[in-house]
């Protein structure tokens, strides 16, 4: 039996067993500081929770990364191993006796070395490591590894063209009204791969809604329930989160799933700070599996507030200053036209 203990910011929040690599305990000390899912969780709810920190093994690139580095493509054994250190919360796992502090745990040139593997698929990189990376990746459908530049962290994509250039233009028309919105760029000449800047600032943490939804009475995954727990917590959250639906609508972006939004909070007090920016747009517009519609617009339209009919104006008139996404603009402005009716 092994004891392990868990960290944030290099604070000891919890503890947990692990014998022959199966979670058999879990004990939180500093439950305000742990994600929602987590305060009142038993050993299998946290190994459920550990197991969505390990790099996705369902592209070939991620598969040889680990096998080279680790042997392993067991989940709970490659985030323990990894010290389940993700780039986009505040959160590590050490065996009790070997804690070493977040700040030297992910060295910047170590981490870009192994992203070199996953976007160049070259082993030659893999050399100037010492050890094996923490979340070279992240869980999801398409191939991704964070990268460190220019002091800050950028989480890398490859993925079709259409998917590109969905995420890059509604990124550059949400910030252009103002929009909490995450930063996208292209990288490379061909167009196949984007990149985001990490929203986090020093000390906080992201926490998807699919793990903090069980801050709420109700933890249903129901679109009312989803809209009048986030409305429950301010008038910033409504309105923001009203923007990421609208958005969604007039994209055509049906996979805003629990895991691509969520809450910011304070990585020292647990306080919720924040809705996440709008972000993960790359299976909306042309790049959606079905192809563009209005459909969801209009849906969404049919029951739209006073603010919400001021929103799509400023979309609109973005959309036409930058030139971008032709189709939404003439489903947005055919929107418009129908409300003043």
């Amino acid at each position: 039996m092994q004891r392990w203990l868990m960290y944030s910011n290099d604070v000891e929040v919890a503890a947990f067993e692990v014998q022959n690599s199966v979670i058999v305990g879990f004990l939180p000390s500093k439950p305000k500081l742990l994600p929602m899912q987590l305060r009142c969780a038993s050993a299998d709810g946290f190994t459920a929770w550990l197991r969505e920190r390990a790099i996705d093994l369902n592209n070939l690139q991620h598969r040889e990364l680990m096998k080279q580095l680790l042997g392993s493509r067991d989940r709970t054994t490659l985030a323990l191993r990894t010290h389940m250190f993700s780039v986009s919360d505040t959160f590590t796992c050490f065996q009790e006796g070997e804690f070493i502090p977040r700040r030297k745990l992910c060295d910047p040139e170590e981490q870009n070395a192994a992203s070199d593997f996953i976007l160049l698929s070259s082993d030659t990189s893999l050399r100037r490591l010492s050890g094996a990376t923490p979340n070279a990746s992240t869980d999801g459908s398409f191939t991704k590894t964070w990268r460190f530049e220019g002091g800050a962290w950028w989480l890398y994509k490859l993925q079709s063209a259409a998917a590109t250039r969905a995420e890059v233009a509604i990124s550059q028309t949400l910030r252009a009204c103002g929009w909490d919105a995450a930063e996208y760029a292209y990288a490379g000449r061909f167009r196949k791969r984007v990149r985001s800047k990490s929203f986090l600032q020093p000390g906080e943490f992201f926490e998807p809604y699919d793990s903090f939804r069980f801050f709420f009475d109700n933890p249903s995954d129901d679109d009312g329930v989803i809209s009048n727990n986030l409305a429950s917590l301010g008038p910033a959250f409504e309105r923001d989160w009203r923007r990421i639906l609208l958005a969604d609508a007039l994209f055509f972006n049906t996979d805003r799933h629990m895991r691509n939004f969520g809450v910011i909070r304070d990585a020292h007090t647990g306080t919720v700070l924040r809705l996440t920016p709008n972000f993960d747009n790359n299976r909306a517009y042309d790049a959606n599996p079905g192809g563009y519609s209005a459909n969801m617009l209009r849906a969404f339209m049919a029951e739209a507030r006073l603010e919400d009919i001021e929103n799509l104006k400023d979309l609109c008139a973005s959309l036409e200053s930058n030139g971008h996404l032709e189709k939404a603009l003439e489903a947005g402005k055919a929107a418009l036209k129908r409300a003043r009716l």
